[in-house]
């Protein structure tokens, strides 16, 4: 049994609304303010002044016509912008916008978009509105002639006006108007623009029901789409650069072989390191070499990052070094060595690029990566230099 559902085609209107709304906070200019169903189904406002109103129109159905001549969506529209131009201290408003769905060609819209195109003129548009009047008159006087009757009282004039700067706007290419959006708003290239618009959408979309729920106008203003768009941004990247977990990077077995005759494995050595530690510093090496160089062929974290993660582990190493020495002194240098290495790659887990690293093969393997070139060492006996000869 086929289901005829009501409540699609007013839904399908609220989202479009928002849709709508979302494109004008992106492309808007700094300090706008973006209504929703107040003043229209959409408004952009600045410094207190509305400067754009739109009615949004849409249909699912192949065979409607929108805008047609004597249609209430156009013609109730007219109405509402004259009756809020004629106010008392309006401000009029800079433009007035029909979005429509799918492309319109009904005579008096195909005028419209001719003279933004500077093809046709206002009072070519304003002849097409009067012979509505006209053409109803031999007929039966009904609803939407009574309406039309009630626009075109006005003079030539505040139609014409009017008429200057209405514009229609036909919905285009999805996927270029999300581009646009996300140039208009500043994204980075190097964040997956896809996932911030739907995500400031899902944002937008839950600050105007509760605004509507608490009995208040929509209004979203620019800044406000702003710092939510740099918060996403700054969690993505977070994200994006953490080092893959160390099940996820693959070591070979011939890799591994060939670590065992570096420097940093001598250096642990001399102080008699366990085998489980050997193992785990070969692996944490190698692992870490091989997602630093992701990280910087991807260019998400900058080689002065490195330079300074380095001095940085240098600075704790030397500290543990000076602690472990003077606590320990009277003990065999190996066991001061291993306490050493326990306390710079066991647990402690050093930042990157200003955010929480939770794998610690990037220490660990970091610190490896120090010692295979002789800036750290383990042996408090050791001594990078050659003895001086006499």
């Amino acid at each position: 049994m086929a289901i005829n559902n009501t409540a699609a085609p007013q839904a399908a209107g609220y989202i479009l609304q928002l849709e709508r709304a979302f494109h004008h906070l992106a492309h808007a200019g700094a300090g706008a303010v973006v209504a929703v169903e107040h003043l229209d189904d959409v408004a952009v406002q600045k410094d207190g002044k509305t400067f754009l109103q739109e009615q949004d129109k849409s249909t699912a159905a192949p065979s409607a016509r929108l805008l047609a001549d004597r249609s209430k969506a156009i013609w109730r529209t007219l109405e509402i912008w004259l009756l809020q131009r004629e106010a008392r201290d309006a401000v009029p408003c800079v433009r007035y916008l029909f979005f429509v769905n799918r492309p319109v060609n009904t005579p008096i819209a195909t005028l419209v978009k001719k003279r933004m195109r500077q093809e046709a003129t206002s009072a070519d548009v304003l002849s097409a509105l009067r012979e509505q009047g006209l053409s109803g008159k031999d007929k039966k006087t009904g609803q939407a002639q009574v309406l039309i009757n009630r626009v075109l009282q006005r003079s030539d004039e505040d139609l014409i006006a009017l008429i200057d700067r209405i514009e229609i706007v036909e919905a285009g290419d999805p996927a270029a108007d999300r581009a646009a959006m996300a140039n208009a708003l500043g994204l980075s290239r190097r964040v997956n623009a896809e996932d911030i618009l739907d995500s400031l959408f899902g944002w937008l979309t839950r600050l105007v029901r509760e605004e509507w729920s608490a009995s208040r106008p929509g209004l979203i203003t620019r800044d406000a789409v702003l710092l939510q768009k740099d918060a996403l941004q700054d969690r993505q990247a977070r994200g994006r650069f953490l080092p893959r977990a160390a099940s996820d990077i693959m070591v070979s077995e011939a890799d591994r072989a060939g670590a065992l005759s570096r420097t940093f494995v001598e250096h642990l050595g001399r102080i008699e390191a366990e085998n489980d530690d050997i193992i785990d510093a070969v692996d944490h090496f190698l692992k870490f070499n091989i997602e630093k160089h992701r990280l910087v062929v991807e260019g998400e974290v900058a080689d002065r990052e490195w330079q300074d993660r380095g001095e940085r582990l240098r600075g704790r190493w030397r500290t543990l070094m000076r602690r472990r020495a003077r606590e320990m002194k009277f003990l065999p240098a190996t066991e001061v060595g291993r306490t050493i290495l326990a306390d710079a790659t066991y647990e402690y887990q050093e930042p990157l690029d200003g955010q929480p690293c939770g794998e610690t093969y990037m220490t660990s393997g970091h610190y490896h990566r120090l010692a295979d070139e002789n800036e750290v060492w383990w042996d408090p006996t050791y001594s990078p230099d050659p003895p001086c000869e006499d």
